[in-house]
């Protein structure tokens, strides 16, 4: 990683350590949004229909639920990213919606922090065990596998292709001109008026 982007995600991270309980997971998401959309734009064909899939007003690639589903279903995430992102959307979610009284302690948050797979730091007397610590961890991670992931789509960035050529769908009498060998045909004919 370039000094100036492990400067960055430093400052970022000292930065998600003073987020309150609610704001922590609000923010540590949005940062993972951003990847992700940044992933799907650099892997997909550039134009008008990317930007309305992706970021115009109402887009079905709008949400953070739609971009982790859709970065899975194209192979640009990994099963692991996959469950670590859906777990952080689920706490993310749940503080968002919640109207007061929810913090790192409540058993529900609890259970989806205690769910984390990312790795975790071994001595020095980290608290592992703590959920907020293992959320913060858990984005850190997340961020860390994702900070070049749109780099390295723009390698394997859709082109638009041409499926069929047009001479392949053409309309030809057979009075005129057969087929090319080796085309399928569908054949239509007039029926005899009476």
């Amino acid at each position: 990683m370039r000094l100036d982007h492990a400067e960055d995600l430093a400052q970022f991270v000292e930065e998600l350590k003073r987020e309150t309980d609610r704001g922590l997971p609000l923010v540590g998401a949005a940062l993972i949004d951003e990847k992700l959309l940044e992933t799907l734009q650099s892997f997909f064909v550039e134009g008008k229909s990317s930007k309305k899939l992706l970021t115009e007003g109402n887009s079905p690639l709008g949400t953070f639920s739609s971009k982790i589903e859709a970065c899975y279903a194209l192979g640009l995430i990994d099963e692991f990213e996959y469950q670590e992102i859906s777990l952080i959307r689920k706490v993310r979610n749940e503080f968002a919606h919640a109207k007061h009284g929810l913090s790192f302690q409540t058993d529900k948050i609890k259970g989806f922090c205690s769910s984390l797979k990312s790795d975790l730091p071994e001595g020095s007397g980290y608290p592992v065990n703590d959920p907020r610590f293992r959320f913060t961890n858990a984005i850190v991670c997340v961020v860390l596998r994702l900070y070049y992931r749109p780099a390295w789509g723009e390698k394997e960035r859709r082109e638009p292709k041409s499926w069929v050529t047009s001479d392949a769908t053409m309309w030809r009498s057979v009075k005129d001109e057969l087929p090319p060998e080796g085309m399928p045909v569908i054949v239509m004919a007039k029926g005899e008026s009476k």
